[in-house]
């Protein structure tokens, strides 16, 4: 929840209770006014607790019913793209996803050797049995050496969420505005957040 929305509440709810008490011929009085700020605070003190840490933590779970994704995680893209010259479609890619996440938010960063992706769109879809999966669309920024033979484009990619109380792995599909289409295949998972290609792969290898 954000602050406009955590203020827009707080509005509400004050001007729900000074027409309760208008309606039962009742000003309200500076105590009452001073005990309402506490309760504003505290509302809004939780609020904050909420979405950012406490909808994670074991013991919530029943409340949020919202996967924990957060840190990096290490797979691999598999693309119908063919080489012009060869022919050949390219062997599976080293991947690495780094998600960022509260309890209304989610950020993805994907990294591979020769670019960077960064979600313009990211959302956890779950259906009527309770199954997750990510929506997602994204922007993808080669390397600069190699935006020539491959300019910035625009994706999307579902994929599926697999696990329950702990996630496993995340798999599905993905397609971008070149016109190539492929499957993302990610297993393993770190705490940490990376910043890029080559430190998401020296933390996988050094563990």
């Amino acid at each position: 929840m954000t602050n406009s929305q955590i203020k827009a509440l707080v509005a509400l709810v004050f001007l729900i209770l000074v027409v309760v008490l208008a309606i039962q011929g009742q000003a309200p009085s500076k105590e009452w006014l001073h005990s309402f700020s506490w309760v504003v605070t505290g509302v809004s003190l939780s609020l904050l607790l909420w979405e950012r840490w406490l909808w994670s933590w074991w013991g919530f779970g029943f409340l949020a019913k919202r996967p924990d994704l957060r840190g990096t995680w290490r797979g691999s893209i598999l693309s119908d793209w063919e080489d012009p010259t060869t022919k050949q479609r390219r062997d599976p890619v080293e991947i690495y996803f780094v998600i960022r996440q509260t309890f209304s938010t989610l950020d993805i960063r994907l990294f591979s050797p020769e670019s960077a992706s960064q979600s313009l769109s990211a959302e956890i879809v779950t259906d009527s049995v309770g199954l997750h999966t990510i929506a997602l669309t994204y922007l993808n920024t080669p390397d600069a050496l190699r935006l020539e033979q491959s300019p910035i484009s625009h994706g999307g990619a579902i994929l599926g969420i697999r696990g329950n109380h702990l996630i496993r792995q995340l798999d599905g599909k993905y397609w971008t505005d070149r016109k190539t289409v492929g499957q993302m295949l990610l297993t393993a998972r770190s705490s940490s957040y990376c910043h890029d290609f080559s430190q998401a792969r020296e933390k996988f290898l050094g563990d």
